[in-house]
């Protein structure tokens, strides 16, 4: 099955960096949360200024005027400037706290070397920080140097914030997979470098993670499966893009490659429903839906109300703009794939497919300034979409949308539909004209441009819990479900 997922910029081999101690290293196999030691009894740079609220940086840890903000609940603090919202600083600290749980020697580590975390703000990027971190070393041994006693990971804000051009996840976990790996277990643990140095050798004369980003070497290889095993990688098609595989969850990561999974499950948590603005939103908000509501053609549609919108119940069926222009319905593939137009297809060219999984429309038709949904109604955007995620219950719960049937006969995560969404398998027809995943997989298209070329969508597979922002062409043939303005 092919996936086409939204690619983030690559920036992990600019991030991070990291310290030489030594000491030994174990993991706490409780099954329940540890309470983690005072960050204060650690004599580090940073246990001196602990605070769980958005402050300025005191003057005693002697951070570059450049910093305004800083929030340190663990002893790894979490530093911006005044363009980086407080939300974002939350969620880093919330993230790391996450991620150290139970790796309470790690953790003693990291805050006895200094390590600390630096967040550049929407529209900025590393040169934006005044670290520049330089690379002065080998990536492919992870010996990162980024000026003297300097010890730092830094990460986006749009990815902590659940922006659309932030993709799916933290772009800080990657970071963090880093920081924890080479300044915890290496440090601590004198055979964990040659015990992952195996793991990777083992998975590329296999053939595992060709065309991917995890290739590179065995450092970004187990930072990348730390972003898998916390479900918040980027999914790409089998066979990689050159970035990513469609290896997407800790289950999955057992089958495709047990020796770094092995790993993982031997140094790291097993905590899942990692912090952020993906989280479910506990609201009893809800909005004065109509119970149904009637398209252009005629079709009459079920309303469900999701928090406060109000949103259709079933796959939009409509052959004409809500101004009465004809959609085209083009059948031919090599015309879906060339045509410049809105149009629409039945999956497998079947009208039969119609009353069930509706229609599936290009990006094309489902901007068009003519209106693709009724009077009052419209196209959701990727932020409209994410709302509906996060009133279902957030990213890791994709059944509550699924319906309890139309998914195959025995999908691996069955649907519950508790969300009342009712969303069905209805596939998508590819850039190129064919078609794929009814039974298994739907796309809902959004207005939300990334460029002239690509729209934003929200991918469901019936093999995974997450909710995938995807990134794909706009002759690609979407599921639409309209809102209600």
């Amino acid at each position: 099955m092919q996936h086409f997922h939204l690619i983030r910029p690559i920036i992990s081999k600019f991030l991070l960096l990291v310290i030489i101690l030594f000491s030994s290293c174990q993991k706490d196999d409780s099954a329940e949360q540890l309470n983690e030691p005072d960050p204060a009894q650690v004599d580090g740079r940073f246990s001196v200024a602990i605070s769980c609220s958005v402050i300025s940086p005191p003057a005693e840890v002697n951070l570059n005027s450049y910093y305004k903000k800083y929030i340190n609940c663990n002893g790894i603090p979490v530093i911006g400037s005044e363009d980086v919202p407080d939300e974002a600083l939350e969620i880093a600290s919330e993230t790391i706290n996450f991620l150290l749980t139970n790796l309470t020697q790690v953790r003693n580590k990291l805050i006895l070397d200094g390590n600390y975390v630096a967040l550049y703000p929407e529209g900025g990027s590393l040169a934006s920080l005044p670290e520049n971190f330089p690379i002065s070393g080998s990536a492919s041994t992870g010996s990162y140097t980024y000026g003297p006693d300097l010890r730092a990971a830094a990460s986006d804000v749009t990815s902590l914030l659940c922006k659309p051009e932030g993709g799916v996840g933290h772009t800080l976990v990657h970071e963090m997979g880093h920081m924890i790996h080479l300044g915890g277990f290496r440090q601590l643990d004198g055979s964990f470098q040659s015990q992952l140095n195996n793991a990777y050798n083992n998975a590329r004369s296999n053939g595992l993670w060709d065309n991917t980003y995890a290739a590179t070497n065995a450092n970004e290889y187990l930072a990348e499966a730390y972003t898998i095993w916390y479900g918040v990688n980027w999914i790409g098609p089998e066979g990689g893009d050159g970035v990513r595989n469609d290896i997407g969850t800790r289950l999955e990561l057992q089958g495709y490659d047990a020796g770094i999974h092995g790993l993982l499950n031997a140094n790291v948590n097993s905590l899942t429903n990692i912090p952020g603005c993906r989280l479910p939103v506990q609201s009893g908000a809800s909005a004065n839906c109509p119970s149904t509501i009637s398209d252009i053609d005629g079709n009459v549609y079920e309303v469900v109300n999701i928090g406060p919108m109000c949103w259709m119940k079933e796959n939009l069926r409509t052959t004409r703009y809500r101004n009465g222009n004809p959609i085209p319905n083009i059948q031919d593939g090599g015309q879906w794939q060339n045509t410049s137009i809105g149009a629409w297809a039945h999956f497998d060219n079947d009208s039969g497919n119609d009353a069930v999984y509706g229609k599936l429309y290009n990006g094309i038709a489902l901007v068009n300034p003519a209106g693709l949904c009724p009077e009052g109604w419209h196209v959701p955007s990727i932020q409209e979409l994410q709302d509906l995620v996060n009133y279902a219950g957030g990213d890791h719960k994709s059944f509550n949308l699924r319906s309890t049937q139309n998914w195959g006969d025995n999908p691996p995560i069955p649907g519950t539909n508790t969300s009342g969404f009712n969303l069905f398998a209805g596939g998508i027809r590819t850039a190129d004209g064919g078609f794929n995943g009814l039974g298994s997989r739907s796309n809902l298209g959004s207005v939300t441009a990334v460029s002239d070329a690509n729209n934003y969508s929200k991918a469901i597979f019936d093999n995974h819990e997450f909710v995938f922002t995807d990134n794909i062409p706009k002759n690609t043939g979407y599921t639409c479900r309209c809102i209600k303005d």
